[in-house]
């Protein structure tokens, strides 16, 4: 992947004429990031006071998915990038047999404010997050707010 992503950031003229490549290359990001353990610690279900998330390696994959996701965007601009992954990331959040997509769906999403000029492009996917705030699973609920923070961030102050 990390091969792929590189080649895209040295060659975004002639990857953005294939959507197909770039969407493939998306999924195999999601199933990275899909691809960590399903039971939650009890670390997350009962977190002590003043918890923090400290990373292990399951959230490596996470985070290189994250990070592959920004590069990707940050490379093929969002006119291109964003109706395809928003696609994604509609679909996987609306999954509701495996908590870890609707995190992966979340988590990518989180990382596209900084490229986005004014809220009104990713305005339809800001309920669908909020609406995950309140979610029983502990992972789910921190990736919303993860995800309201850094656009909230990036977006800063119209957002």
């Amino acid at each position: 992947m990390e091969f792929a992503v590189s080649l895209v950031e040295r060659m975004p003229s002639i990857m953005k004429k294939d959507q197909e490549l770039l969407k493939d290359m998306l999924d195999l990001i999601f199933q990275l990031m899909i691809d960590i353990d399903a039971d939650i610690e009890e670390s997350w279900l009962r977190p002590p006071e003043g918890f923090s998330t400290e990373q292990d390696e399951e959230e490596d994959n996470v985070n290189f998915g994250k990070g592959c996701v920004d590069r990707l965007v940050s490379s093929i601009g969002d006119e291109i990038m964003m109706p395809l992954l928003g696609q994604l990331v509609t679909t996987t959040v609306q999954n509701d047999t495996d908590w870890r997509y609707k995190h992966a769906g979340i988590m990518a999403f989180s990382q596209v404010g900084e490229y986005i000029d004014s809220p009104e492009k990713i305005a339809a996917m800001i309920p669908i997050v909020e609406q995950h705030c309140e979610h029983p699973n502990p992972k789910i609920r921190f990736a919303s707010l993860h995800c309201l923070g850094q656009v909230a961030d990036d977006l800063s102050p119209e957002f």
